[in-house]
């Protein structure tokens, strides 16, 4: 999925900025009765991103040899690391040894020094193996390549590399995607080791780090247009966000060329919004979507289904469905049969598709034309089941055009998976989806 990325710094302990930004105005006085005159202050505060990390000095883990391999128990110590940032994106905290040469513990004491080394790959407490140590209650990345299940099995510690991808994936033992006050991730060193190894204190020191992660950059739907279309990707999922309720959609450029909408509208709520042609498809004069209704039986123009689908509502599956009206930011059938309203509730740049655009639509995806085609309820055209109110097997899309005196076009695609180009009734409810052209 694109997503446009910046990267904030990675500050550690850097307090707070206040930035004051004050914009001074002038008093002119001409007499008993001059005009008063005022002036605006913007107060600005910039609060930098900052992180902190506490970490014990000392980890004590007490073993008693086994007189054997076979007996030797594991001995284990618990540490607890915290963590605390104001970074809206969260955190990673990664794990390795200091020493850039060896990550094992060593006893230096004796001539020669003992080493123990760390293990050479992830086990479960039965399966430790003798004269070994290693830490567990990390992350699962077995399902990346070279990665362990560090949360259940004991893992290696990692030696020290200048060169971060050299540690990939197993030195992440925690990540997070929001700021927190104090957060505690706590993990269990052990050891298992036999008489073969000689008595004393075995040293290493291992260093925990704290970065911040980056933070997604909003794409506004709004600041999309043919151009970012037309540079785009086929069949390549686009995040986009819609800045009138902050509802996050996906959008595609598909084969006909065009960048379409891949989810359903969702814009309505419990009360009327005002678009304006800064936002919305709709003239200078700007439209009121009406008030949504949940199902109440009260023709609003604007129906909420979360009554009946909260679940799937909550995940933006179905969107809202408007009559064709609403759906033209207020158009009637005055306009004439085969023509198309001017506007939409769509976002700016963006409009309701013609019966012309539907039908390249159509065109560009002919194995949809007939039933049981995989393509039809996964990317790129992810079509939903979801079509009028009452009506579970279908899902209609509106189209702009006008149809006769009392209808306008819209896009069907039927529980058999096929496409097809129709018409209904303007005071039918039905989905939404917009798009930009390409070219």
């Amino acid at each position: 999925m694109k997503r446009y990325n910046r990267f904030m710094r990675k500050v550690i302990s850097i307090t707070p900025v206040l930035t004051l930004v004050v914009l001074t105005g002038f008093f002119f006085s001409g007499g008993v009765n001059a005009t008063g005159v005022s002036s605006d202050t913007e107060v600005i505060l910039n609060a930098d991103s900052i992180i902190n990390i506490s970490a014990p000095n000392i980890a004590t883990l007490e073993c008693a040899p086994g007189a054997t391999a076979a007996t030797a128990n594991l001995c284990t110590t618990p540490i607890t690391i915290g963590v605390g940032t104001n970074n809206p994106a969260g955190y990673t905290l990664q794990m390795n040894a200091a020493d850039q040469s060896s990550n094992a513990l060593t006893n230096t004491a004796i001539s020669p020094a003992a080493t123990i080394p760390t293990l050479n790959q992830a086990y479960s407490s039965a399966n430790f193996p003798v004269n070994s140590w290693g830490y567990t209650g990390g992350l699962n990345k077995s399902g990346e390549a070279g990665g362990y299940n560090c949360s259940t099995n004991y893992c290696p510690i990692l030696a020290y590399s200048s060169d971060s991808a050299a540690y990939a994936p197993n030195h992440i033992i925690k990540t997070t995607d929001a700021p927190a006050i104090l957060s505690s991730t706590n993990i269990i060193f052990g050891a298992k080791i036999d008489i073969s190894k000689p008595s004393g204190s075995y040293l290493t020191s291992v260093t925990f780090t704290a970065v911040t992660n980056s933070i997604p950059e909003v794409l506004w739907m709004q600041e999309f247009d043919s151009t970012a279309c037309f540079n785009a990707t086929t069949d390549e999922t686009i995040a986009l966000k819609d800045s009138r309720n902050n509802v996050e959609y996906t959008a595609a450029k598909l084969k006909d060329g065009n960048c379409w909408m891949t989810q359903n509208l969702a814009l309505g709520s419990s009360v009327a919004i005002n678009l304006t042609a800064a936002d919305s498809d709709v003239s200078s004069s700007g439209y009121t979507l009406p008030a949504s209704d949940s199902i109440s039986g009260t023709d609003t123009g604007v129906l909420d289904y979360a009554g009946e689908h909260a679940a799937d509502q909550a995940n933006n599956k179905f969107g809202n469905y408007y009559t064709w009206g609403v759906a033209t930011a207020g158009s009637s059938l005055n306009t004439a049969d085969g023509d198309d309203a001017e506007y939409s509730i769509c976002p700016k740049n963006w409009h309701l598709p013609s019966e012309a655009e539907f039908g390249a639509l159509i065109s560009a995806y002919t194995e949809l034309s007939s039933p049981d085609s995989a393509l039809f309820s996964s990317p790129p055209l992810s079509f939903v089941f979801s079509g009028e109110y009452g009506e579970y097997g279908s899902s209609c899309l509106w189209g702009s055009t006008a149809y006769d005196t009392w209808g306008a076009i819209t896009l069907f695609a039927g529980e058999e998976d096929w496409l097809e180009l129709t018409h209904d009734s303007t005071s039918h409810y039905y989905s939404v989806r917009c798009l930009i052209p390409g070219q």
